[in-house]
């Protein structure tokens, strides 16, 4: 930036107009001119400079001293550029209380659209592959937020769920669904994911410990209709692994994994008191540090 031009700074970095620039920077090379003496030091056409020098003068960049003619002098830089970038923020804060507003409207509206189509997508789609990315969490949310009585899902993840798993969880126990899960937690989850989990089962989630190599497959069912099988993909890549997610909509599998659930339901244990000892092993550590 030392490099460039201030003119060309100003233009480029804080929405001056070329004119506008190159009238600042006169001003404040040559000292205070009128219009006419403006236009004839810095090229800018005479009919213009008044309006320029306007511009200028209610950005906070310049001082006008009544009389005939007008004359015009630079504010000093530091004080004159604080009155500019105020007068940016001000702008933007309008234009953002704008785009928050049509947000409102437009989310009001689409919402409405989306309502009237989202079960219908679901029963055209009785295969759908993707991506375990944040799109997929946000649907497979949704789907455990409309589930009609129950959820099973059997997990090798050694991670926690994600927030949003987690409220939609909390949603459906409210509306008196059945949410039962089987996996592993280790102690490499922090101390305040195992509190949040911990929250959710005593909240009526039923979850019990399976250690994650007797888990052959991680999979969802929802309802004995829907299955999720979630795997990792086949990339090269050795720094993360990616998880891909596929949607089936076929009771008859369904209806297979939820029995293939039980026999893990039964051959798993109660998770809170193993979810108990890690927390106090981690309350001990962080007591001693």
């Amino acid at each position: 930036m030392a490099n460039r031009k201030p003119a060309e700074i100003l233009d480029k970095q804080f929405g001056l107009t070329p004119y506008e620039s190159r009238a600042y920077v006169s001003l404040l090379t040559h000292g205070p001119m009128t219009p006419s003496e403006l236009a004839q030091k810095s090229g800018i056409p005479r009919p213009r400079a008044y309006d320029v020098l306007r511009g200028l003068t209610e950005k906070g960049l310049l001082a006008e001293q009544s009389g005939k003619p007008t004359i015009y002098a630079a504010v000093e830089p530091t004080k004159g550029l604080k009155n500019l970038l105020i007068g940016i923020e001000i702008e933007t804060l309008r234009q953002l209380e704008e785009k928050r507003k049509t947000i409102q409207t437009l989310t009001k509206s689409l919402l409405q659209m989306y309502a009237k189509s989202k079960n219908r997508k679901i029963e055209r789609s009785k295969v759908w592959f993707t991506r375990r990315d944040t799109a997929f969490v946000a649907i497979y949310s949704e789907a455990i937020r409309n589930c009609e009585k129950e959820l099973s899902v059997a997990t090798t993840s050694l991670r926690p769920p994600e927030k949003e798993v987690l409220e939609a969880v909390e949603f459906a126990l409210k509306n008196g669904k059945s949410v039962r899960v089987v996996r592993q937690i280790t102690e490499s989850w922090t101390l305040e994911e195992l509190k949040m989990y911990e929250k959710y089962i005593r909240a009526g989630s039923q979850v019990r410990y399976l250690n994650r190599k007797e888990i052959p497959l991680r999979f969802m069912t929802f309802d004995e209709k829907d299955v999720i099988l979630v795997f990792p993909s086949e990339s090269n890549s050795t720094t993360s692994q990616t998880l891909e997610g596929l949607w089936l909509r076929i009771p008859p599998l369904a209806r297979i994994l939820r029995e293939h659930f039980e026999e893990l339901w039964r051959k798993s244990e109660p998770i809170l008191p193993i979810l108990e000892e890690i927390k106090k092993k981690k309350q001990r550590k962080k007591g001693l540090s």
